[in-house]
């Protein structure tokens, strides 16, 4: 259930109540004073899965533009004698889901002050090797937001919306790669794991990419903010950001641009999977012109797939001879276990070579002959006595 106050011009008392008439019969209203003008207040308790439906139809009345007031207020419970218990449904409205990315679409300065803070605090976390420090940092950017309504605003066709956000979420991207280029400045840098870990990527960083831009999605339209943090922290915008800072100020471009490819492919990957996530939920355009926007921003989805198969190729291409080169490995091992049976002691690859430790004296050559020809064996014999 959700309580909602509305504000019209007192002349259009009747038709407001007719319409809440229709959905609820828990309503109140009084006399009030906005502007010089006399109003009435209404407040009604009302469905969660009906609010946009009531909404649209107070939207449809005779009132002017800017002469309607609609506010949906927190979730709570209704408690009746003689009546079930009604709770709160678990999903925001679309026209509450909607609010909130208007409202989540740009930063205020205290979060720009926190996207610049927690930049610094990442860098510095990645060139002392603490991922603790790192992980920190992640709770603080709020640089996921502005993608998720991006996600919204590419459902309900809102290019207004979409233009802010992403331009707030550019500018948030500069801005961490500029602070962290500008914070470790005074700093000898060194590489260390922690540096390396950032751009150690595969296919399953991708795949972790597109479940946390569902999760965003979903943490979005229940309206629950704490779990934001944890879902920050999944997709973990600010590392390879703070790490490109890192690499210009090493003079690495190599890893600068790594790290920064990477960046993009989490951004992608949240926007594409957003934006499936809110269809799934319902989100749709609201009026004609809506849709026809919604339909040109549409467009966007299939550019953002080829940009991110762009960066995925190298990656998947690195992938699958990392695959090969385990299969091989596999397989040697598992034909120096057949061979060598109990008197097998390791086996170690170094590059192109493969190092085998076992007890006594055996045949090397039949050995040698069922690995690959370019495969470089040195078989180490330990003697007992």
């Amino acid at each position: 259930m959700r309580q909602v106050q509305i504000t019209v011009p007192e002349e259009f008392d009747g038709e407001v109540d007719e319409v809440l008439d229709q959905y609820t019969n828990d309503i109140t209203s009084n006399e009030a004073e906005k502007q010089g003008t006399e109003v009435i207040e209404f407040t009604a308790t009302v469905d969660d899965d009906e609010i946009d439906e009531l909404t649209e139809d107070l939207k449809e009345t005779d009132i002017e533009s800017g002469d309607l007031y609609i506010r949906v207020l927190e979730q709570e419970s209704l408690i009746e004698k003689g009546q079930k218990t009604k709770g709160s449904a678990s999903l925001l409205s679309q026209e509450e889901i909607y609010s909130k990315a208007q409202e989540f679409s740009g930063f205020s300065k205290a979060q720009w002050a926190l996207v610049g803070l927690s930049s610094a605090i990442a860098a510095y976390g990645l060139i002392i090797n603490n991922l603790i420090v790192v992980i920190g940092a992640m709770m603080l950017a709020p640089m996921l937001s502005p993608l998720v309504s991006g996600a919204i605003s590419m459902v309900i066709g809102d290019s207004k919306l979409m233009k802010k956000s992403l331009v707030s979420g550019l500018m948030s991207f500069l801005l961490a790669i500029a602070i962290s280029y500008i914070a470790v400045l005074p700093f000898p840098v060194t590489m260390n794991p922690a540096l390396q870990t950032i751009v150690s990527f595969g296919f399953p960083v991708i795949i972790l990419s597109f479940l946390v831009g569902a999760a965003a999605a979903f943490t979005f339209a229940t309206g629950f903010r704490d779990q934001i943090a944890g879902v920050a922290v999944a997709v973990a915008l600010v590392p390879p950001l703070a790490a490109s800072g890192i690499g210009l100020r090493i003079q690495n471009p190599v890893y600068a641009l790594h790290a920064s490819s990477i960046a993009a492919i989490n951004i992608l990957a949240v926007l594409i999977s957003g934006y499936a996530s809110f269809k799934v939920i319902g989100l749709s355009p609201t009026s004609y012109y809506k849709q026809k926007e919604a339909d040109k921003l549409r467009k966007t989805v299939p550019i953002a797939l080829i940009i991110l198969l762009v960066f995925i190729a190298p990656i998947g291409y690195t992938t699958f001879q990392d695959y090969q080169g385990y299969s091989s490995e596999q397989e040697i091992r598992k034909d120096a276990q057949a061979f060598f049976s109990d008197d097998l002691v390791s086996v170690e690859f170094r590059d192109s070579q493969v190092r085998v430790m076992v007890v006594g004296d055996h045949n090397e050559t039949v050995f040698r002959n069922s690995l690959p020809e370019d495969m470089k064996v040195r078989i180490i014999e330990i003697q007992t006595e």
